[in-house]
């Protein structure tokens, strides 16, 4: 069984309590190169008399407020997952009043803030966190996000943005081919990887087995083979490019896909993004995602961006799910005893490159 600690951090960087005990319904998630989330329902009158004891009775706000205080997750003595206060919801559950919170990852920060820049052949990753760095340097604009470390393979790009939304910038740099996969640690160190996470090999997830229900759909709903990538400018002026598929358009018919994107104004970049587009979005859609029976995992050591081996091993029709694939999203649910419910969701595109990029399993 594991334990939690839900932290409530203040603006100086300092922690001021473990408030766990006056929390129920905890649920965390972590997507790979994106945001995290938490979520829990305090009972309110109970969390007052905590208020109360620490001097806060009548500035409770000054304690715990929207946009001001971080929530750092612990699993077993680890951090797990950092997050901001986003919002809070408050409802009457007779006889007692109940105060929904919602927390998103430091990622979001970047959601309302925009650089102007030129970069030439400069490190995707140091575009990445010179983004950052510029946004620490505007008038209320220093989160504590800090720069961490690079691993792997150094990838060099020309980039020219204006106005652009920063949070945008870091994913579109980790979404084009040989992209950065990046992540915000709880103590807001922002760190890049050639491929984040760990080849576990010896976490096997088997149904029936360890998996107690899955479900994927097969689709073409997002497959496109054909795109077309505009960046800015109108008219005869835009920057274009394209890019086709002709093995996925003679399995699939031709499939076309307009992508914009509106603050790019170099055309190298337009192409860059238009071949990730297309590469991404040629084949048939069908990554399953699990529920997990309790236990299953350790999630203090196994995380987003980690390979382990999958198999539905069921029927004839889902045996071709069996291999190693990529965790892009754990969701898990904590009950009040502790107790965890896990789903995850996979990726498997370019999977034998992500695992001779990986840290390997000790």
């Amino acid at each position: 069984m594991a334990h939690y600690e839900i932290e409530v951090w203040d603006k100086t960087g300092k922690a001021t309590a473990d408030i766990r005990e006056f929390c129920s319904n905890l649920q965390w998630s972590k997507t790979l190169n994106g945001s995290e989330t938490v979520s829990f329902e305090i009972d309110l009158v109970k969390f007052e008399t905590l208020l109360s004891s620490i001097g806060y009775t009548a500035d409770p706000f000054g304690f715990f407020e929207v946009g001001r205080n971080d929530i750092r997750i612990k699993r077993n003595g680890k951090y797990i997952v950092g997050s901001n206060v986003y919002r809070f919801t408050y409802r009457t559950d007779e006889p007692s009043i109940k105060l929904l919170v919602e927390c998103v990852g430091y990622l979001n920060f970047y959601k309302t803030m925009y650089i102007t820049a030129d970069y030439t052949n400069q490190p995707q990753q140091n575009i990445m966190w010179d983004a950052i760095n510029k946004c620490n340097q505007k008038t209320g604009g220093d989160y504590g996000v800090r720069q961490g470390t690079h691993t792997g393979a150094v990838i060099r790009r020309d980039r020219s943005y204006v106005r652009k939304e920063v949070a945008s910038l870091i994913t579109q740099m980790s979404n084009v081919i040989n992209g950065c996969d990046f992540e915000f640690t709880p103590d807001k160190k922002f760190n890049t990887f050639e491929a984040k996470g760990v080849y576990r090999p010896s976490v096997r997830l088997t149904y029936p087995g360890n998996i107690q229900s899955f479900n994927f759909t097969r689709s073409v709903a997002n497959v496109a083979n054909y795109i077309y990538g505009l960046g800015s400018g109108n008219g005869e002026d835009v920057i274009s490019a394209t890019a086709g598929d002709s093995t996925s358009q003679a399995y699939l018919y031709r499939r076309e896909k307009v992508a914009i994107w509106n603050s790019v104004t170099d055309q190298s970049t337009v192409t860059e993004h238009t071949n990730a587009v297309l590469h991404y979005g040629k084949d048939i859609i069908e990554l399953p995602k699990l529920t997990l029976r309790d236990g299953a995992l350790d999630l203090s050591e196994v995380d987003s961006g980690d390979t382990v081996y999958v198999s539905l091993d069921a029927t004839y029709s889902l045996k071709h799910i069996e291999g190693y694939y990529r965790i892009q999203t754990i969701d898990c649910r904590v009950d009040e005893n502790d107790s965890e419910t896990v789903n995850l969701s996979f990726d498997g595109l370019d999977i034998d490159d992500i695992i001779a990029k990986q840290q390997p399993e000790t």
